[in-house]
């Protein structure tokens, strides 16, 4: 490990890959369906998403600004590969939430069994994208080992999603999707309270 880097650059630039990952399941989506380029495009746009070791690719002089750059990499190709997709004739949400649902079964797949709600939500939160860590966009409100209540405190993706002209609320729509796929995989409950609360009880 480099003298400059410590674990929570490594957990971020892990989370920015799972990121990478549902773009990558999107854009395979867009060309099945309708031959869409959309790699191509979200390449020219908003540039490569590094996909080597941190070591190798980090600017270590600039690390907080180097982490930013590629939240924001990931951040805008899936709202713009998400809104492209949403403009062809036919196409539906339900469409990519299914493919996101799939995905969190598939991390539920690869944990121990027997993890309590607290656990839980810890992958949950060593998983998905929500800022840098500074951003504190999220926060728990009540737990025990039965369940976990958490809110939004604050949303880091709607800029992005309005500068290509889309919509957050598919954002949050595939990111509820594959939160159910990866809660319902392990038999609890993921229960939406309202727009920014959510809860897995088991």
């Amino acid at each position: 490990m480099s003298a400059f880097l410590g674990p929570i650059h490594y957990w971020l630039y892990n989370k920015i890959q799972h990121q990478q990952s549902l773009v990558d399941q999107v854009i395979a989506f867009g060309k099945e369906k309708y031959s869409l380029s959309l790699e191509e495009t979200c390449n020219e746009k908003y540039g490569l998403t590094e996909r080597r070791s941190l070591e190798e690719v980090i600017d270590e002089s600039n690390i907080h600004g180097w982490l930013q750059v590629q939240v924001s990499r990931v951040e805008y190709k899936l709202a713009y590969c998400t809104t492209e997709l949403l403009k062809q004739e036919g196409m539906q949400l339900e469409e990519l939430k299914a493919i996101f649902y799939k995905q969190g079964v598939e991390k539920r797949k690869t944990l121990e069994k027997g993890l309590n709600a607290v656990q839980l939500f810890k992958v949950i939160q060593d998983t998905l994208l929500n800022g840098m860590p500074c951003d504190h966009a999220e926060v728990v409100v009540e737990q025990d080992d039965n369940q976990i209540v958490w809110q939004r405190r604050v949303c880091v993706h709607e800029k992005y999603w309005d500068e290509v002209g889309g919509n957050v609320r598919n954002y949050y729509a595939l990111i509820e999707a594959w939160l159910k796929g990866f809660i319902e995989e392990g038999q609890e409950s993921f229960i939406k309270e309202d727009e920014i609360t959510y809860k897995i009880k088991a």
